[in-house]
């Protein structure tokens, strides 16, 4: 699987089940609340590392952070289309490991649906 097909693939399986919040999901912007689920999976697939960054007095502070890779020294945001603009451009960043992103059971839960849509719908064919 290539990056770009992975970039394609995302928004066709992101859900309101795989939100981190279900209640605003909207199949218009289905990436919405999916980052850091899609970041793992990205890392997963592709190597590299997961880059998060506060959205603290952004438009977007009610998803409080966001998550995005660095794979080969590219920087690959598969769910930026879930805002109308960069929110982090000037923002601080920090990398992350998987296990303190899954030591969350409400994320690790969802990665784990995630996960398993992607791998039934494009692996198993």
């Amino acid at each position: 699987m290539t990056i770009k097909e992975f970039k394609d693939i995302i928004p066709k399986i992101c859900k309101a089940d795989t939100c981190n919040l279900p209640e605003v999901w909207d199949s218009k912007n289905p990436t919405m609340g999916h980052c850091a689920i899609v970041s793992l999976l990205a890392q997963e697939l592709f190597g590299g590392t997961i880059i998060r960054v506060s959205l603290e007095s952004t438009l977007y502070e009610k998803l409080k952070s966001h998550y995005f890779n660095i794979i080969d020294g590219v920087e690959y945001d598969f769910t930026l289309d879930q805002f109308e603009s960069n929110p982090y451009l000037n923002k601080e960043r920090h990398v992350k490991n998987r296990e303190d992103i899954l030591s969350n059971l409400n994320t690790k839960r969802r990665y784990d649906f995630l996960k398993n849509r992607f791998e039934e719908a494009y692996l198993d064919k």
